[in-house]
């Protein structure tokens, strides 16, 4: 039983990889962009909500 969920999640993980893995390969410039604006933006909001000295 364990065996089989272990190798139903490792072959869903091999997919999504290479999956991604083929999309980064093929980004185009808009879309490199929104990645980049979509780091800038979780970042930002990670060191606002970070602890504040008083």
């Amino acid at each position: 039983m364990i065996e089989s969920i272990m190798d139903t999640c490792r072959e869903y993980s091999t997919f999504y990889i290479n999956y991604l893995n083929k999309r980064w390969d093929n980004i185009s410039p808009m879309e490199y962009g929104l990645v980049l604006v979509a780091i800038a933006f979780i970042g930002w909001v990670l060191m606002r909500n970070g602890t504040r000295k008083i």
